[in-house]
C-alpha cells in the first residue's frame, strides 16, 4: 500500500501544479512518471494519452485512471489479483490528480468573487496565463517528438532516414491542421479517418 499511497501523493503534485486543464498537465506527468520514476515509456505514455483524449472526460484525469490501474496492478497484483489491484491504483490516480482541482475550485468559490478586483489577484492570474500557455506548448512538442519524429510504431512507418521522419505522420498532422482550420470538422470524424489513414499508409 506504500506504493499506492505514493502514487496518489505524486498526482496531488501533479494536479497542484497545473493551470489551464489537462493538456498542460502533460509536461508534468513526462516529468514524474516517464522521466524521473520511469513507470511508463515516452512511446507509451504518448499512446495513453491519445487513448485518454479519445474517451470522455478530461484527458489528464483519464491518463491518471489508466496509469494509477497499471501501477496497481505491479504493487498489489500479486496479493489481490490484477482487477481488484488495478482498480485500487485507478481510484488513487484519480482522487490524487483531483483532489488538489476539487479544493482550489471551493477556495475560489468562496474567495475569488470577493478578491477578484484585488490588484494582486490581478497580477498572479497574469502570471498563470502565458505560463500555461507555455506548458500546453511543450506538449504539442512532446507529441511532435513522439510522433513524427521518433514514431513509436517504428516497425510499422519508415522514416526518412536523413531527419528521422515519419512522413506518414507528418502527411496526417497536415491534413488533420488543414481540415480543423479550414472546416471545424467533428474531433470524432478526425480521430477515426486518421486511423483509417494510417492503416491505409501501412497498407501501401
Amino acid at each position: 500500500m506504500t506504493h499506492i499511497l505514493y502514487i496518489y501523493w505524486l498526482f496531488v503534485k501533479i494536479g497542484l501544479f497545473t493551470f489551464g486543464g489537462g493538456y498542460a498537465m502533460i509536461p508534468l506527468f513526462q516529468t514524474e512518471l516517464v522521466e524521473r520514476h520511469q513507470f511508463i515509456s515516452n512511446a507509451n505514455f504518448a499512446n495513453i494519452v491519445a487513448i485518454a483524449q479519445m474517451t470522455p472526460g478530461p484527458v489528464g484525469m483519464n491518463a491518471a485512471t489508466y496509469i494509477g490501474y497499471q501501477q496497481g496492478v505491479i504493487a498489489l497484483g500479486d496479493v489481490l489479483g490484477t482487477y481488484p489491484a488495478g482498480c485500487i491504483g485507478a481510484m488513487a490516480g484519480t482522487l490524487g490528480v483531483v483532489t488538489p482541482s476539487l479544493t482550489l475550485v471551493l477556495a475560489a468559490a468562496v474567495f475569488l468573487a470577493a478578491f477578484q478586483e484585488n490588484k494582486y489577484v490581478k497580477a498572479v492570474l497574469s502570471g498563470i496565463r502565458p505560463a500555461m500557455l507555455g506548458l500546453i506548448g511543450a506538449a504539442v512538442i512532446f507529441f511532435a517528438n513522439t510522433s513524427i519524429f521518433t514514431a513509436p510504431l517504428q516497425s510499422i512507418f519508415t522514416r526518412f532516414s536523413e531527419f528521422g521522419i515519419s512522413w506518414q505522420a507528418l502527411l496526417i498532422f497536415a491534413a488533420v491542421l488543414f481540415i480543423e482550420l479550414k472546416y471545424k470538422v467533428n474531433i470524432f470524424f478526425v480521430i477515426i479517418g486518421s486511423g483509417l489513414a494510417a492503416w491505409l499508409l501501412y497498407m501501401l
